[in-house]
């Protein structure tokens, strides 16, 4: 059904159910501006004229970060002293971004848990540990579809690498020791949903078989197949490594996460790092 609404005495539209409900919540339309489709006699206020959502109840907003003297501001996402800026519903908001957000908490549509705490460093995203990832798919940048992807992040020094030329066992035990994780939720587009499932049963199909013909070949003494058998296994694996990978760390400590991965669409949106730790 296509709706039109008085827009200054004008009329405006035609707009579709959806799109007149996110009018609304952006405060572009109240609950007394006319409308009109077709099968009604005459302009008739909204709330009338069909049901109106209940106002969004606005989310609660993160404790601000600061150092003390600096702060993130929870719009723009960059720090400025706090000299400079005021303290508003619980979140440091600098001048330039303190219309917006007064605008934001009038409307009911306060920022969602974890704005402020992304930031881009070259090709890297630098974040803090639980913070809420933009609902975005971090390959493309394209909007995200179905539920974020949980990742489990691990890190340790790479200096440590240097124990496999000593012992790949030892260093599998000290890794599992003194490796740090962080947990985050990507999103991803369906295109890029579905390439991860392709790589993973690629890589599935590879390590199974490639583990058969190895068994089968060493049974029957047969060194090809078991050579071959090697091979598959070893390629399942780093196809699968390479592919089904859709973020990885690149350091890990007390504060923060840096995440790889991402495109340069994606990290474009995100405000500049600078060490605020």
């Amino acid at each position: 059904m296509d709706w039109f609404y008085s827009d200054n005495d004008k009329q405006a539209g035609p707009v579709s159910e959806s799109q007149l409900d996110e009018l609304l919540r952006s405060g572009t339309i109240g609950r007394d501006t006319l409308v009109w489709h077709s099968g009604m006699t005459d302009w008739q206020p909204l709330h009338v004229a069909r049901a109106v959502p209940p106002p969004a109840i606005p989310p609660v907003i993160p404790p601000p970060v600061s150092d003390g003297t600096n702060a993130a501001c929870v719009e723009c996402r960059q720090w400025f002293s706090q000299s400079d800026m005021v303290f508003l519903h619980k979140s440091w908001v600098c001048a330039g971004c303190k219309p917006v957000f007064l605008q934001r908490l009038a409307e009911g549509a306060a920022p969602s848990p974890g704005t402020g705490l992304l930031w881009r460093l070259k090709k890297q995203i630098v974040m803090r540990p639980g913070t809420e990832m933009p609902d975005k798919c971090v390959r493309c940048n394209a909007p995200s579809q179905g539920p974020k992807l949980k990742r489990e992040l691990t890190w340790h020094p790479p200096a440590y690498y240097i124990l496999i030329v000593v012992s790949l066992l030892v260093y599998i035990i000290v890794a599992m020791i003194i490796r740090k994780k962080a947990i985050i939720h990507v999103g991803l587009c369906d295109k890029h949903r579905s390439q991860r499932k392709w790589a993973i049963g690629i890589c599935t199909f590879g390590v199974v078989v490639g583990l058969g013909l190895l068994i089968g070949g060493a049974v029957n003494e047969n060194g090809w197949v078991a050579i071959s058998g090697v091979l598959l296994l070893i390629t399942g694996i780093v196809w699968g490594a390479l592919k089904a990978t859709i973020v990885s760390a690149a350091k890990i400590d007390k504060e923060f996460v840096w995440v790889k991965g991402a495109c340069s669409d994606y990290l474009a949106e995100l405000p500049e790092w600078n060490d605020v730790s």
